[in-house]
């Protein structure tokens, strides 16, 4: 993960309250139908089966085709790299959820990608996120990651007692 900046003037309370006000489009942890077709996603899914494939595990994610978002215009910040196609989407965990470790399907079969994390408020104790071998603590709303790798392993959790939230920002060609 490398550190791109701090984009805090980015988020405003209006972005904030309507992510804590709404639930967004509930996401089972497990998604099969997802996690197929190349040998790291079928090691994933195997991998979480037993696990999380009960269905009772979910998050939140919000992005621009979410009821939850309709009529709310989004503007990404300018970020150092850019490709042609963009895609984002926000990330509402709440105390006790999760998303295992996992690589993201989307990526698999695209060219040249880069991905980038924002986080949405200042660091929280029990807020969790794992990328690799790299543990994300102590960072300020606003700061902006960019992953040096979008296909590795990665997982978030929220051990804590107040939601976490997080913009996830993913460029390819």
């Amino acid at each position: 993960m490398n550190y791109v900046g701090n984009f805090k003037s980015w988020i405003t309370d209006k972005l904030i309250h309507h992510l804590q006000t709404h639930s967004g489009d509930l996401r089972n942890v497990w998604q099969p139908e997802r996690w197929h077709g190349h040998p790291e996603l079928n090691k994933y899914r195997e991998l979480a089966r037993p696990g999380y494939g009960n269905g009772r595990s979910i998050f939140h994610q919000f992005n621009k085709l979410s009821p939850d978002m309709q009529g709310f215009e989004i503007v990404l910040p300018e970020l150092p790299t850019i490709r042609k196609h963009v895609f984002w989407w926000f990330v509402k965990l709440n105390p006790g959820e999760i998303q295992a470790m996992h690589i993201d399907p989307h990526l698999v079969e695209v060219v040249n990608p880069v991905r980038y994390t924002m986080y949405l408020q200042d660091y929280i104790p029990g807020h969790i996120f794992l990328y690799e071998d790299f543990l994300s603590a102590n960072y300020k709303m606003g700061d902006v990651y960019e992953w040096s790798d979008p296909m590795l392993a990665h997982g978030c959790a929220n051990i804590s007692f107040e939601p976490r939230y997080t913009l996830q920002i993913t460029m390819h060609d």
